[in-house]
């Protein structure tokens, strides 16, 4: 589409036409700032999420909280609506621990510290990303790619900013993301 910025065009020889190949900090924020001070009013609610609020086999949040950002706004990893969450941490993220941000309570969250967050650009639509971090092969490398101890492994920020995706154009992102729901 012509409203979309342009992505970058990689070694495109092995992806159908009109596709790109990028890395996904070129088409997500990733890990993007809390909201700036003064920016909220601390007695506003939103969404809290811990980790076990995030259903692995629905892909969802199913369990939110409400708290008041003044008790969330320090110590937890902010997101927003749109926004895509990655458990970071053994085993939630090989058990495929992602959800797609929706109907926060004023359109902001709170989570775990043990999520990672992707914030999809206007190249790339959030349901796309969802599903491509869900993928066996996309865990399966990003638990090879874990650091830490036994128990307290972690996939690291500068693995997914690594990391590989295909882009294709938003009404085949849109029909791939249809077919896989």
């Amino acid at each position: 589409m012509s409203d979309r910025p342009d992505t970058p065009n990689r070694d495109t020889a092995s992806l159908p036409e009109g596709w790109a190949g990028c890395r996904l900090p070129e088409v997500c924020t990733l890990n993007p700032p809390k909201p700036r001070t003064g920016e909220l009013a601390d007695d506003l609610p939103v969404t809290f999420v811990p980790m076990p609020a995030v259903d692995a086999d629905r892909g969802g949040i199913t369990a939110p909280q409400t708290r008041r950002f003044g008790e969330v706004r320090k110590g937890f990893t902010a997101f927003r609506n749109g926004d895509v969450i990655v458990a970071k941490i053994t085993p939630c993220m090989e058990n495929g621990k992602a959800a797609v941000a929706r109907d926060l309570e004023n359109a902001y969250g709170f989570e775990s510290t043990e999520f990672h967050v992707l914030r999809p650009t206007a190249a790339i639509l959030a349901e796309y990303v969802y599903h491509f971090v869900r993928q066996k092969s996309f865990r399966r490398d990003a638990a090879e790619n874990m650091t830490g101890s036994v128990g307290q492994k972690r996939v690291p920020v500068d693995y997914f900013q690594t990391v590989e995706i295909p882009l294709p154009p938003l009404a085949e992102q849109e029909r791939i993301v249809a077919k896989v729901e």
